[in-house]
């Protein structure tokens, strides 16, 4: 039983760290990142560069490298100097060697083999270099991978870019980039455009294009910054102006809800009205139209426009018009008429009484 119990607990202790101790698999075991060691080589004037890690990263661990290439002023190290290439690659749990590979310029150069990612694009002196994060380095982080100094500084000749950057807008809202390197140049000019590494032969050109919304600025192996930014050419089309949309007002109608009455056609102002009655009696008469003046009001300010007469000649101030008039002798001809047919009426009823009497 002793015996059982005993194997029982080594079975469980060693499953416990199997985990751990065995994670790269094929029996070896994995490290973290902070605890890893490494094994490089390195090639400065081929610009090349590969790290191996002794043992595998454990999952979710892992560590970047880098490899830059600069122009220099000299042979030997001296500041300032202009990131010329960088790559940059990862060792995980999946990848336990990186092969790094970049351009190296053909004049006065420094390369770099670093631990991380954090590219310096330019070196001006003590605060801006890699110190020991150069792999191969004496102390701190770089000496934790084993094959000497990871870095080199030489080449032959001055390095003279001769990078040229010019703006221009267009009508529709784009900054066009164009940068360029006079082929009297004697090293490749290197542009850095929103960060980005741009580099251009002696005696080429590139092109780039930028929104309008905000200024562009670059900075290039001569030391020199260029800003530009959008404006409107001469010559765009005017874009028509379209009038703002209102919704019109409404127009109150004028017409009248009722047709107005007719109006048989009389010589007498509108407002004057001829008093003649026929009543059928004994005594019916007809009395001849009263002479009605029309006076406007003191206190009407409004012009108005007088009635027009059927009868030529100056009208009288408001009085009707007297004389020869068709539609009014036809009006006396129809009340005689009226008259005559009454007292017609009124005789036959008289003889009817004197009848029946």
């Amino acid at each position: 039983m002793l015996v059982l119990g005993g194997a029982a607990i080594a079975t469980a202790a060693l499953a416990g760290i199997a985990p751990a101790a065995y994670a790269g698999g094929h029996g070896e075991s994995c490290v973290s990142a902070s605890d890893a060691t490494y094994t490089h080589s390195f090639n400065g004037p081929g610009g090349t560069a590969t790290i191996t890690a002794v043992k595998p990263l454990c999952a979710g661990e892992s560590q970047d490298f880098s490899l830059v290439s600069y122009t220099a002023p000299k042979k030997s190290y001296a500041v300032p100097q202009f990131v010329y290439d960088a790559e940059t690659d990862r060792i995980d749990a999946g990848h336990r060697s990186v092969s790094l590979d970049v351009s190296v310029p053909g004049c006065f150069t420094q390369v770099d083999t670093i631990f991380g990612a954090s590219i310096l694009n330019e070196i001006t002196g003590s605060g801006t270099q890699y110190g020991n994060a150069k792999v191969g380095s004496s102390a701190g982080i770089g000496s934790r991978s084993s094959g000497g100094a990871a870095w080199y500084n030489g080449g032959d000749g001055i390095c003279a870019p001769r990078p040229s950057v010019t703006f221009a807008g267009d009508c529709d809202g784009v900054l066009h980039i164009h940068l360029s390197n006079n082929a009297s140049a004697t090293v490749d000019a290197v542009f850095l455009v929103d960060g980005k590494r741009v580099r251009v032969r002696p005696g080429q050109t590139a092109d780039r294009t930028a929104d309008a919304g905000k200024p562009v600025t670059i900075r290039d192996n001569s030391f020199s910054t260029t800003t530009g930014a959008w404006t409107k050419p001469s010559g765009c089309a005017t874009p028509p102006v379209v009038p703002p949309t209102t919704t019109p007002a409404t127009v109150p109608t004028t017409a009248p809800t009722t047709p107005p009455a007719t109006t048989p056609s009389t010589p007498y102002p509108s407002s004057a009205t001829p008093s003649a009655s026929v009543t059928p009696s004994e005594s019916a008469s007809v009395t001849p139209p009263e002479s009605v003046s029309v006076t406007p009001s003191a206190s009407d300010d409004t012009v108005s426009t007088p009635l027009p007469t059927t009868t030529t000649g100056a009208p009288s101030s408001g009085l009707p018009l007297t004389g020869s008039n068709a539609t009014q002798l036809a009006l006396y001809a129809i009340g005689f008429l009226l008259v005559g047919g009454g007292l017609m009426m009124v005789g036959r009823q008289v003889r009817k009484g004197q009848h029946s009497a």
